[in-house]
C-alpha cells in the first residue's frame, strides 16, 4: 500500500510525484513500453485532428505542432475547478516545451455536471452564490446554460459577497469572456473552458484540448471499446476481482470506493461506459449481452441496436453509425485513462485523485491486456486566498473562553479588594470547609451557587467585555480558517497570484 497522497497546505508550494527531475527517464521507460503497440498512431492522428477541428470551431489559431507528435496528456472536467487542478495545464505546457512533445489537455465532458453554484468567502464564512438554474444529473456535453440572466448577473452578485475584501478576483473579466460565447455556444462546461484557454494564451500557455465525448466517436476509441467488450467476462472478472484486493490492502469497507464493481443481470454484463440517447440528457450505465446476433446493448429504457463484435472493423463501422444516429456511448473515469495513457500519451499528468484511482488502473491492465502499464506523473499545487490571516486566533479564543468560565463560576478573582469583600470572604470559608458529610457537601454546593449569583453583577462589565472579544475573535478565527482553504474556484484570485503561483 502506497502512502498516501496529501496535497502542500502552505501557499505556493507544489506536489510532484514522483519529482519533476524523473520525467525523463519516465519518457524513455514509457516510450519503450508504448511504441510496441500498433493503435497508438492511429489514436493519435484522430485525437489530434478532434483537437484541430475543435479549436477552429472555437474560432482560435489551432497551437502549432512545431515539436513532433510527441504527447504528453492531462485531462480534466469542464468546471471551475481549483489553481491545484489547473496547475496541470500549466505543467503539461513547460514539459511539452523542455521535452519537445505537444501538450494534449482532455476536456472530460462526460462526467455529469457540478451545481451551478459557486462558494464565495464572505465576511467569515463560505457563501453559496448560484450562476444558473438547477439542473438534474446532465454531463456536460448535454449541459446548456437555462438562465442567461443569472449567468450574466453572476459576478455582480458574487463581488457584492467579497466586496469587504481587500483584493480583485479575476472573476469579473473571466466572466466577460465566458458571456461572450453565449452566441457560439449553449454549453455551460465550453464557455468555460474557452474563457479559461484565452487566460492561459495571455500568460503564454497554449496546447491542444480535445473534448471527451469527441474522442469517444472517433475509429481508434471504437476500436479500444471492441477490445474491451469483445471480452468482457475477463474484463468484469479483473475489474472486480482486483477492486476487491485494493478495498482489502486499503482497509476500504465501502463497495463504492475507489468506484464500483461492474454488475452482472442474468446474462447482461455492465460495461465501463456510460451511454444515453441525444435529448436524454441522463447517462446510464451501459449493459451487454452476447448472443450468437451479436453484441445487444441495453442502457436506460430504450431498445438499442445490436452491435457485430467478432470482426473490430465490422464493429468499429457499427460504432460510428451509432453516434451518427444520436446514440452516445462515452469512457467513465477508468477507460479515460486507461485508453489515454495506453494509445495517446508518452506520459499522463494525474492530479491527485486521478493517481490514486489509477492505482487500480495499473492492476487492471496487467491483467487484462497483458501489458507492463506506462508511468504517470502526479502535479498539484495550493494557492491561497490573499485573506486576512490570525494564527494566533485559536489559541487567543481558547484563552478567552476560559476567562469566560471563571468570570461565570468564579468571579471573585476579578473583583478588587474593597468590592463585596464580606461576600468573597464567605465563598472562601466554604471552599476551605472540611464537608464531610453528604449534607454538609450539598449545603456547601447551594451556598457556592448562592454566593456566586451575588457575586456576578460586580463583574457584569468584565463579562460584556470578554463576550465582545470571544465574538471577535471567533470571526477572526473563521476567517482564518476561510484563508487557509486551497478548495476555491480558480476565478476567485487576482490574476497577478495566479500568475506567479501557477509557474511549475
Amino acid at each position: 500500500m502506497n502512502p498516501p497522497l496529501r496535497a502542500p497546505r502552505e501557499h505556493g508550494r507544489s506536489l510532484f510525484v514522483p519529482p519533476l527531475s524523473s520525467v525523463d527517464a519516465l519518457l524513455a521507460g514509457n516510450r519503450r513500453l508504448l511504441d510496441q503497440h500498433a493503435l497508438r498512431t492511429g489514436a493519435r492522428r484522430d485525437v489530434l485532428a478532434v483537437a484541430a477541428a475543435y479549436h477552429r470551431a472555437a474560432g482560435e489559431i489551432v497551437p502549432d505542432l512545431r515539436y513532433g507528435d510527441s504527447l504528453i496528456v492531462g485531462g480534466h472536467q469542464p468546471e471551475l475547478f481549483h489553481p491545484g487542478v489547473w496547475f496541470k495545464n500549466f505543467v503539461l505546457h513547460k514539459l511539452a516545451q523542455q521535452h519537445r512533445a505537444v501538450g494534449l489537455n482532455l476536456i472530460i465532458d462526460t462526467d455529469t455536471a457540478k451545481p451551478a453554484v459557486m462558494r464565495i468567502p464572505g465576511a467569515d464564512r463560505g457563501m453559496l452564490v448560484p450562476y444558473d438554474r438547477s439542473s438534474p444529473e446532465v454531463p456536460y456535453e448535454e449541459r446548456h446554460v437555462a438562465d442567461e440572466e443569472a449567468f450574466a448577473s453572476f459576478p455582480m452578485r458574487a463581488m457584492e459577497v467579497m466586496r469587504q475584501h481587500d483584493f480583485e478576483p479575476i472573476l469579473p473579466e473571466f466572466w466577460r469572456r465566458a458571456i461572450g460565447q453565449a452566441q457560439r455556444t449553449p454549453l455551460l462546461g465550453e464557455r468555460f473552458v474557452f474563457a479559461r484557454r484565452e487566460l492561459e494564451r495571455r500568460w503564454g500557455v497554449a496546447q491542444r484540448e480535445a473534448p471527451m465525448s469527441q474522442v469517444c466517436a472517433t475509429p481508434s476509441f471504437a476500436r479500444f471499446a471492441w477490445m474491451i467488450l469483445h471480452r468482457l467476462a475477463d474484463f468484469v472478472t479483473a475489474h472486480n476481482r482486483i477492486l476487491d484486493a485494493y478495498r482489502s490492502a486499503n482497509r476500504m469497507r465501502s463497495r463504492l470506493h475507489p468506484f464500483p464493481d461492474l454488475a452482472s443481470d442474468g446474462d447482461w454484463l455492465e460495461a465501463p461506459f456510460w451511454a444515453w440517447r441525444t435529448g436524454e440528457r441522463r447517462r446510464h450505465r451501459l449493459f451487454v449481452n452476447r448472443t450468437t446476433a451479436g453484441l445487444t446493448v441495453r442502457a436506460g429504457n430504450g431498445a438499442w441496436p445490436t452491435l457485430p463484435i467478432e470482426r473490430a472493423d465490422d464493429f468499429i463501422a457499427a460504432w460510428i453509425e451509432l453516434q451518427r444516429l444520436g446514440y452516445k456511448i462515452r469512457s467513465r473515469a477508468l477507460t479515460t485513462t486507461m485508453f489515454a495513457r495506453l494509445f495517446l500519451a508518452d506520459l499522463f499528468v494525474h492530479g491527485i485523485g486521478g493517481g490514486i484511482y489509477d492505482e487500480v488502473t495499473d492492476f487492471i491492465i496487467r491483467d487484462f491486456f497483458q501489458r507492463e502499464p506506462p508511468a504517470y506523473l502526479i502535479a498539484s499545487a495550493t494557492l491561497l486566498l490573499p485573506l486576512p490571516r490570525h494564527a494566533d486566533a485559536e489559541s487567543g479564543l481558547r484563552r478567552l473562553e476560559r476567562r469566560a468560565r471563571d468570570l461565570q463560576y468564579k468571579p471573585e478573582l476579578f473583583i478588587a479588594p474593597g468590592q463585596a469583600d464580606a461576600l468573597v470572604a464567605e465563598k472562601r470559608g466554604w471552599i476551605a470547609s472540611d464537608c464531610q458529610s453528604r449534607s454538609k457537601r450539598v449545603e456547601r454546593f447551594y451556598a457556592l451557587r448562592r454566593l456566586n449569583q451575588l457575586l456576578l453583577p460586580y463583574v457584569e462589565n468584565a463579562r460584556e467585555q470578554t463576550s465582545r472579544e470571544i465574538d471577535a475573535c471567533r470571526h477572526k478565527k473563521a476567517m482564518h480558517e476561510l484563508a487557509a482553504e486551497r478548495d476555491w474556484a480558480f476565478c476567485l484570485y487576482p490574476e497577478p497570484l495566479l500568475q506567479k503561483g501557477l509557474k511549475p
